[in-house]
């Protein structure tokens, strides 16, 4: 004890310093998201000068399923959490798993593991009738059982392993530091992990999910070439997903930060649009660039990490003072961290889909003011929406929880207000 003691001044100073700089994380996160480039308010497009009844209909057939089946997994994703924390059933098993564990931090790796295998088992049914049975039945399904089932694995297993990882290392702070300092430190080690993964996610994960190849000389690269050279801006990297084995439906993308940043268009938007239209789907992705979303992202989303880490480890405080556990580091505490963590997850959804609608729209904006081409975008945003099947009226409760996207009636909105020389 007495070897700890000359390091009390310098922990006293350093705990609060911690404080600040997750305090100004959150700030930052919150600041970057509120001050952006935002685009100026329309009018949406009236549904039936661009869409027949009759395809509105078919739209509405497909997407009301899929909805049901997403609110149920959302069910899911909330129940098996917190089942496994408070439940006699589920403190059973975790405490078997606890007790076969080797060492406190692997049982605490073991258990996050296990809550979010669990919970990607009960959604599996549902997640297996949505993205193979009934995209198939639509049409929109390219790739057999095999291929699907691949690709559920490459995108869930690093969660897993994920979660195992933050698990391990957020206990084994919790065994090293004064309680006081654990919520900065942990927030602070979270939001630098994930950054991280969207720095590497171009090189490590991408290429686990599509084989990327240059976009190829000719009129769509041309056209893009032209965006580029009217923004007097030069991407690093715009390449070609093999989308195609998977599904008829188009899309694009911007990912990476720095040096890993780059442009990714699928092959069936490619094949699908006009190279006009192309060139408009690229100047959205510039725009989001060009507004920093990418950046203001891992802000937003560094925030909310620390934010999550200074409820859980209120609630852990509690829990060990009520003799549930003993302290940050035991492991018995990880089921009700991740339960904590998925319950603030979705509670949370509203406000990431709002500021993703907020970012989507500037970037639309942006858009059609690189290009001045209103007709072309027009023209993508209703092939888009036919391509994808994009319900122009999706229920409210619906667009509050997931979309991430202004409605396409929005977006159409937005190109005749541009085309008509609105205000813009």
């Amino acid at each position: 004890m007495t070897a700890s003691a000359p390091a009390r001044p310098r922990t006293r100073v350093a705990v609060p310093a911690l404080h600040l700089v997750a305090g100004a994380v959150v700030a930052a996160g919150v600041l970057a998201t509120v001050v952006r480039p935002v685009a100026p308010p329309v009018d949406p497009a009236s549904a039936s000068a661009w869409f027949e009844p009759a395809w509105l209909e078919a739209t509405r057939a497909y997407r009301a399923p899929l909805r049901w089946a997403a609110l149920a997994a959302l069910g899911l994703d909330l129940a098996v959490p917190l089942a496994a924390a408070l439940t006699p059933p589920g403190r059973r098993a975790v405490a078997g798993l606890l007790a076969r564990a080797r060492h406190p931090l692997l049982g605490g790796a073991a258990v996050a593991a296990a809550i979010l295998l669990a919970t990607d088992l009960a959604t599996l049914p549902l997640a297996f009738w949505s993205g193979y049975v009934h995209e198939g039945v639509w049409g929109f399904r390219t790739q057999g059982l095999g291929g699907w089932v691949r690709d559920w694995l490459v995108t869930r297993a690093p969660v897993w392993a994920g979660g195992a990882a933050l698990a391990a290392g957020g206990l084994a702070l919790g065994r090293r530091l004064p309680a006081g300092s654990w919520p900065a430190v942990a927030g602070l080690s979270a939001a630098a992990v994930t950054a991280g993964v969207v720095l590497v996610s171009p090189l490590v994960l991408e290429p686990l999910q599509f084989r990327l190849t240059p976009l190829p000389d000719g009129p769509v690269r041309a056209a893009v070439q032209g965006v580029l050279d009217r923004a007097g801006e030069r991407v690093d990297e715009i390449v070609v997903a093999d989308a195609s084995r998977r599904t008829t439906k188009e899309n694009a993308y911007v990912s990476g930060l720095g040096a890993t940043r780059h442009v990714v268009l699928y092959d069936t938007l490619v094949a699908g649009r006009s190279p006009a239209e192309v060139a408009s789907v690229f100047a959205h992705e510039l725009g989001h660039d060009r507004n920093g979303d990418l950046p203001r992202g891992v802000a937003l989303g560094a925030a909310g990490m620390v934010a999550g880490a200074y409820a859980v480890a209120a609630l852990l405080r509690r829990r060990a003072a009520r003799g549930a556990q003993d302290g940050l580091g035991d492991p018995r505490g990880v089921a009700a961290a991740i339960a904590a963590m998925a319950v603030l997850s979705v509670a949370t959804l509203p406000l990431y889909a709002a500021v993703s609608r907020r970012a989507e729209s500037a970037a639309d904006q942006a858009a059609l003011e690189l290009t001045g081409d209103a007709a072309a975008y027009l023209d993508l945003q209703a092939g888009l929406a036919r391509a994808n099947r994009s319900d122009p009226f999706p229920p409210a409760w619906a667009r509050l929880l997931w979309s991430t996207h202004p409605g396409v009636l929005e977006r159409l909105g937005r190109g005749q207000a541009f085309a008509a020389g609105a205000p813009r």
